[in-house]
């Protein structure tokens, strides 16, 4: 199974210039590997470089109450619907699928859709 991957960039700056960002900021990459998920820090420099199946573009706080919870998706799932996280889908549905993303996306309660390009 190809690995699934994930790009977390925090706060406002990254969220007004998704596209094009004007100064790289901070970026966690998570891969999923056969052992484990594995985290990278990195540069986030807008979406043509992103190597992600999924962007997440939580506002300063929103990533931290989630993963304060018990239930940590279901306090995703309400950050999604306050929109203080969005979340982009870089890839087509095809191969999401064949990445296991569908379950995380019905976890959320999004559609799975494809790819927002």
């Amino acid at each position: 199974m190809p690995e699934a991957s994930v790009a977390i960039v925090r706060g406002s700056p990254a969220r007004r210039h998704i596209g094009q960002v004007v100064q790289a900021t901070p970026m966690q990459l998570w891969r999923r590997q056969v052992d484990g998920m594995r985290v990278a820090e990195g540069q986030y420099e807008g979406l043509k470089t992103l190597a992600s199946d999924i962007l997440l573009l939580p506002e300063d706080g929103a990533l931290e109450a989630a993963l304060a919870q018990r239930h940590p998706m279901s306090e995703l799932k309400r950050q999604l619907r306050a929109a203080r996280v969005l979340c982009m889908v870089m890839r087509g549905r095809d191969e999401l699928s064949a990445r296991g993303w569908a379950d995380f996306f019905d976890a959320l309660g999004l559609p799975f859709l494809g790819t927002c390009r």
